[in-house]
């Protein structure tokens, strides 16, 4: 006897499909960024492992200075598994895990994953996240995916416009809702008139585009009993912002 599926269920399951196919996206959008993430520390450690050979063929050989090359080459080596393991997280099928996220602590992974692309199209970044923000209780993978995607989106932006200066600004915050985060972008912005349309599944004004990107990120924000909308920024460009409640 087959088992039925409620429509819930069913409901569910092709979110989460919906969501692993955004993410495998904007991975592929990535791959060089993460190529060149991972050979920057494997670099370091081979240098690292060479100087030590240098040390020890000194007569007598320096031994502090090698301890110093291997205790460089080990923080390196752990850098790249941490890079991977992300990247693993990032890739995997899995059902949202909700625990205390250290919420600033979980940007500045996304925005280490992202830095080869920051460079390739000259995007300049200010953070002011606030000190001593509470945890907030979410899905970290699923929270990284939408500031991917967010931040992702605003790189392009600028880029496709052809905007003199590309300025990214990555704020955090506490606010009446919880926890704000704001992703702002000296872009061409959003007109007002698009500003709900954008959340729309496969609704995309890029070419190659498919159109859910930020509807999962709206997706994973309502899971979390937040909201995610979109604003005008001070610069005149987009600023994505969501909320999330602290952890009590």
């Amino acid at each position: 006897m087959k088992a039925s599926v409620s429509p819930g269920a069913g409901r569910e399951n092709e979110l989460l499909d919906l969501a692993h196919a955004n993410r495998l996206t904007t991975l592929g959008r990535l791959a060089a960024s993460i190529a060149h993430e991972v050979s920057q520390p494997i670099g370091a450690a081979r240098n690292n492992a060479h100087a030590a050979l240098r040390f020890l063929a000194r007569v007598p050989p320096d031994l502090a200075e090698v301890r110093a090359a291997l205790e460089c080459m080990v923080n390196e080596t752990c850098r790249a598994g941490d890079i991977i393991d992300g990247i693993r997280a990032q890739i995997e099928q899995a059902p949202p895990r909700m625990e205390r996220v250290d919420l600033n602590a979980a940007i500045d992974e996304v925005i280490m994953l992202v830095r080869g692309e920051l460079s390739k199209h000259r995007v300049s970044v200010q953070k002011e996240l606030a000190e001593g923000l509470p945890p907030v209780h979410a899905d970290r993978v699923q929270l990284q995916q939408v500031m991917l995607n967010l931040i992702l989106n605003a790189i392009e932006a600028m880029s496709s416009a052809g905007c003199g200066e590309r300025e990214l600004s990555i704020r955090t915050e506490t606010s009446a809702e919880g926890l704000l985060v704001a992703v702002c972008d000296s872009g061409p912005g959003v007109a007002v008139a698009d500003r709900e349309r954008i959340f729309e599944p496969f609704d995309t004004t890029k070419a190659g585009g498919v159109g859910i990107g930020l509807s999962v990120c709206r997706t994973i924000m309502d899971a979390h009993s937040g909201r995610l909308w979109v604003d005008s920024a001070p610069s005149g460009g987009a600023a994505f912002k969501f909320t999330l409640s602290a952890h009590r």
